[in-house]
């Protein structure tokens, strides 16, 4: 039990906390600091996630101090690093913390460990938060929300973020280092950033914030699906959940702007199969660092705070069922009666399209998604009138003798529609007899006759363009006599070819050679496999399927082709290269980005890398001795 403990500040860090009581104490050792606040002096100083803490806990709550739920939660970066984590990695983190039981692992758990936005290196503050807080009371200390990773501005100022010259992971790892005006040199930096980019990161270090102060809980299962439905409602995805990774690239890219997003360390590349866009929206098998979710919620038009509404939305493009029944001849004209609905795409412009099916026959379709309420009373096209509106129409025209036009206005069409169904043959309850009908079909079963007779070796699609009227009549009608009395298609006979495999390896072999040669001359490195070679030669799935029958071409191609590794490599000498040309300062970080290359490369590449980098510099400084020599 502490006999003394100094007061806890808003927005301050456990880890601030304890530097300041480590200076109050007059402790001389670091471990003598560690032994007051948890038993033991072989506890670790970590900035972010302390552990150990009901041991801490123990020892001053009889201060009237706030819960350890309250302390984690608020002066610790707990929230911010599992907010998007399953609800069982929370409480393990959480646990942890507590109880110190996985100390080595609390990091990995988070994900944070193997995130490519890495935090910062040095303790953050504020100079305009330095000066109040001495002046409002007496000292300064270390801000929770100026540590975030990604967040360059100061929330309540505005202004700039430094970095101290207290490392945030200390290599004095039982040392509490609080904030002072030695380690805070009060720089006020200038902006660097267009005003875009500036709003950007205010915007990013107000959602972080929001992170911290709000118990938001997310799932993996909640998160996709809230992504799912804001990607189809944006038109970014269509209604199978299938995302246009490159429209999505380009407007993400487009929106924020390149300048941001390297700021960020969240840059986007369509052609990059491990982007991070692409993985973020498909199906969540890790986790991914939460400055990234508030890039891309932002990007939807939401917030962190509105998020999680959309968790389990379901996507309506035409809204809910039940839908409208559009049949003007139909008592429940304009009601909500429709609950038949069949979804599918447009081939044109894959906007969906939903096709409602009514009771009485009635069937239309509509291509989405509606924008506003009045869409859902259109008509995009009549798929079917059914029984009920060609009754209607019987009764107006043949019954109460009614004019086309009059027909037509009272069923919401054309005058053409209504002259197409009030013509068609039709049965005696419209007013013709049965043996009249009788006597239409047979007819026109004689004329088709006599036309198929008339001309023996034409087809039916032939036949159709004679006579368009006798087909479609048929077809409508009388379909099953009309497939049975039509002339049938001749299948003619293959021929077998057998292909010459040595005369076909020579060929190929020859093509292969020159797009082989042509491949390795491009200025920017392409990678070369099969695959390539046999899409440029426009022979993929001989080259897939039958490369086995091709000895010589098979063994020139095996020869000639690249690992995945020796492309790796073969970019990055081109990238140094570039760099070098443009006059640039050939470093690791440069050289990735312009090669492509990810942090997880194999060890081969990673040595690649560094001994290339190392050559150019030796070159430059081989240049430089034979200068001042000269």
């Amino acid at each position: 039990m502490l006999s003394f403990f100094p007061s806890l500040y808003e927005d301050e860090l456990l880890y601030s906390w304890f530097s300041r009581y480590h200076i109050r104490s007059c402790n001389v050792s670091p471990k003598v600091t560690m032994k007051d606040l948890f038993g033991s002096a072989n506890t670790i100083a970590v900035p972010d996630l302390p552990t150990y803490l009901d041991k801490f806990y123990e020892r001053i709550m009889h201060f009237d101090i706030k819960s350890l739920e309250s302390l984690i939660f608020n002066h610790t970066l707990f929230r911010y690093y599992t907010v998007f984590q399953p609800e069982i990695v929370r409480g393990k983190v959480y646990q942890a913390m507590v109880e110190g039981n996985q100390p080595g692992a609390i990091h990995t758990m988070t994900g944070i460990a193997a995130s490519v936005v890495k935090e910062w290196m040095f303790l953050r503050f504020c100079p305009t938060c330095l000066q109040e807080d001495i002046q409002k009371k007496g000292e300064p200390y270390w801000h929770v929300s100026h540590q975030f990773p990604g967040v360059f501005t100061c929330l309540k100022h505005g202004d700039y973020l430094c970095d101290s010259t207290v490392k945030f992971r200390n290599t004095e790892k039982h040392e509490f280092v609080a904030a002072t005006k030695d380690n805070c040199p009060s720089i006020f930096l200038q902006a660097s950033y267009s005003d875009k980019t500036k709003d950007f990161l205010n915007m990013i270090a107000r959602q972080s914030q929001e992170l911290l102060s709000s118990d938001f809980l997310f799932t993996f299962e909640g998160i996709q699906k809230a992504y799912q439905y804001l990607l189809k409602e944006k038109r970014f995805s269509n209604i199978n959940g299938k995302v246009d990774q490159k429209r999505l690239v380009e407007q993400f890219q487009l929106f924020y702007g390149e300048e941001f997003l390297s700021v960020v360390q969240s840059s986007v590349s369509y052609g990059n199969p491990f982007c991070w866009i692409k993985n973020i929206t498909r199906k969540h098998r890790k986790s991914f660092h939460p400055l990234r979710h508030i890039l891309f919620i932002h990007f939807l038009g939401e917030s962190v705070e509105t998020f999680y509404n959309f968790g389990y939305k379901e996507y309506h493009p035409f809204g809910e069922a039940p839908y409208y029944c559009l049949n003007p001849a139909a008592s429940h004209f304009k009601e909500r009666v429709i609950t038949d609905v069949r979804m599918s795409l447009c081939t044109d412009t894959r906007r969906p399209v939903a096709t409602f099916s009514c009771s009485c026959g009635f069937v239309y379709s509509r291509r989405g998604p509606d924008k506003v309420k009045e869409d859902n009373l259109k008509v995009g096209r009549i798929k079917q009138f059914g029984h009920i509106w060609e009754s209607k129409l019987n009764q107006l025209v043949h019954i109460e003798k009614k004019s086309w036009y009059s027909a037509a206005r009272e069923l919401q069409c054309d005058i053409g529609t209504v002259k197409k169904y009030a013509t068609r043959p039709t049965f005696k309850e419209e007013g013709i007899s049965e043996e009249s009908t009788e006597n239409i079909t047979s007819t026109k079963q004689k004329e088709w006759l006599d036309l198929i007779q008339m001309y023996p070796e034409k087809s039916v699609t032939q036949l159709r363009k004679i006579v368009p009227a006798l087909y479609a009549w048929h077809y409508r009608n009388n379909r099953k006599w009309f497939k049975e009395h039509s002339p049938k298609q001749v299948r003619k006979a293959e021929t077998s070819k057998r292909v010459n495999w040595t005369e076909r390896d020579e060929e190929i072999l020859f093509q292969v050679k020159q797009i082989i040669n042509k491949l390795y001359a491009y200025d920017k490195p392409i990678y070369v496999n099969k695959t390539r070679i046999g899409k440029e030669i426009n022979q993929l799935s001989l080259i897939e399927k039958h490369l086995a029958k091709l000895p010589m071409t098979k063994k020139y191609i095996e020869e000639h082709i690249e690992s995945r590794h020796q492309f790796q490599i073969r970019r990055i000498k081109w990238a140094c290269g570039q760099l070098e040309v443009k006059g640039e300062e050939i470093i690791e970080w440069k050289v990735r980005r312009l090669a492509g290359i990810r942090d997880d490369v194999s060890e081969e590449v990673q040595i690649a890398l560094k001994t290339e980098i190392l050559n150019y510099k030796a070159g430059d400084q081989d240049s430089k001795n034979q200068t001042m020599a000269f």
